[in-house]
């Protein structure tokens, strides 16, 4: 299996394609956040489990938040700073950005005040975040098995679907159409298998560079948009099934 996205990994892999947000409507967009009591998925370097939280102050230059109780306990995996991806997930538009970790105790973590607001409006399908990691395994042909990290979920019905990060080692084609066998894996083991079409397949370079301009083999990793494919509608109840517990559903 491939090692977690580091911070700057899972911004350009999931967020690349949001807008900016004018620097002008940052402080009204973090007030929303507090305002609708959006919960914000926080994601940190070397730090396995995602862990989602609560905006309960804004400050002239830091923000502070509370920490829901689903990590282990007595072990804030914040308390020695760093810099977090910090992403919230709203009804009418979802935002991400990056900050500084500080002066974190047993439930809240304070952040700096971000430079840059990523945001996205108008969604087809309600993407939810993930509270605990998810592994995928796509059995693409019978020669080759790709491995990677599920990024974040819709569920729309027959119309579900995911994002997926992985490793590129220059030698992995994607078709727009291919369909294979796969597997998602929770932390604790438990599985489900089901069957997926290839939507999409971007490929983010380690340096922002386009793929076009390099010569040789390329450094970074593919994003991958599957589209579930469901025989019934049980599959979809039994993928519903396994991710209770796993998504951050209101």
């Amino acid at each position: 299996m491939q090692n977690s996205l580091s911070v700057d990994e899972r911004l350009e892999a999931q967020f690349s394609s949001w807008d900016i947000a004018p620097a002008a409507e940052i402080p009204e967009l973090l007030f929303a956040l507090r305002t609708h009591g959006t919960t914000i998925t926080l994601f940190k370097d070397q730090v396995q489990q995602a862990v989602t939280a609560q905006v309960t102050q804004l400050e002239a230059k830091s923000i502070q938040l509370t920490l829901q109780k689903n990590y282990q306990l007595g072990s804030n995996p914040f308390q020695f700073g760093g810099k977090v991806l910090c992403v919230g997930y709203g009804k009418d538009y979802s935002i991400s950005f990056v900050a500084n970790a500080s002066a974190a105790d047993v439930d809240t973590i304070e952040v700096s005040y971000p430079t840059a607001v990523r945001i996205r409006k108008g969604r087809m399908h309600e993407r939810f975040p993930l509270k605990v990691p998810v592994s995928v395994q796509w059995d693409k042909n019978t020669h080759e098995v790709i491995f990677g990290g599920v990024m974040d979920i819709s569920l729309g019905g027959f119309l579900g679907g995911m994002n997926v990060a992985t490793f590129n080692d220059s030698t992995r084609t994607f078709h727009r159409g291919e369909k294979g066998k796969i597997t998602l894996i929770k932390v604790d083991g438990q599985q489900w298998v089901g069957s997926a079409e290839l939507r999409r397949a971007d490929i983010i370079t380690a340096d922002n560079r386009d793929p076009n301009d390099i010569i040789g083999p390329i450094n970074g990793f593919f994003l991958l948009g599957f589209s579930f494919l469901f025989n019934g509608p049980e599959d979809t109840l039994s993928l519903e099934k396994f991710l209770e517990g796993t998504l951050e559903i209101d």
